[in-house]
């Protein structure tokens, strides 16, 4: 039980320096990948993570553009 503790645990540190990594790049001008792949991976790892459908939070990012604009 304790290395499936200390597994979540270095888990939940590597996502949160994921994400800190992702908005370096985003800030780059001349990023080598694509971002609608991006996009697209992370729509499909944070309904695996949530359990939210990927079209329940495609349909919420839209409701954010519009909001935003």
């Amino acid at each position: 039980m304790s290395n499936l503790n200390e597994e979540y645990k270095k888990a939940k540190f590597d996502i949160a320096n994921l994400i800190g990594w992702f908005e370096c790049e985003l800030e780059k001008e001349s990023n080598l990948g694509s971002p609608v792949d991006a996009r697209r991976e992370l729509i499909r790892a944070l309904a695996l993570f949530s359990g939210i459908s990927e079209e329940e939070i495609k349909d919420l990012l839209e409701h954010l553009e519009r909001a935003h604009k």
